[in-house]
């Protein structure tokens, strides 16, 4: 297999030397250990195409749209301070009973 054309004749690689989608097809389908010495060499060497093949083969994406934070919930920490010092207030209780 030439890395200009698979065996279904379609180019491996694109007129910059990067693997096209044909290309991280032939090389996902090969067995481990047997994958076509002249792609894996070139993608062993190509910060974008081991980019791309991380992602699955396709084109880089952008990072997804980060969400907005939600606000945090001022009632839930109040509840659990007052719950802390009602089991502080609870253990001094207890410990003023032992001795």
């Amino acid at each position: 297999m030439s890395p200009t054309g698979g065996a279904d004749g379609r180019a491996l690689v694109d007129a910059r030397g990067c693997l096209t989608p044909a290309g991280f097809a032939a090389l996902s389908r090969a067995p481990i250990g047997r994958a076509p010495a002249d792609l894996a060499a070139h993608v062993a060497g190509c910060p974008r195409c081991q980019e791309r093949m991380l992602a699955g083969g396709a084109a880089a994406r952008p990072a997804p749209a980060v969400r907005a934070r939600r606000t945090p919930r001022l009632w839930l920490g109040l509840v659990l301070a007052f719950a802390a010092l009602v089991l502080a207030l609870g253990a001094l209780i207890l410990a003023a009973r032992v001795r």
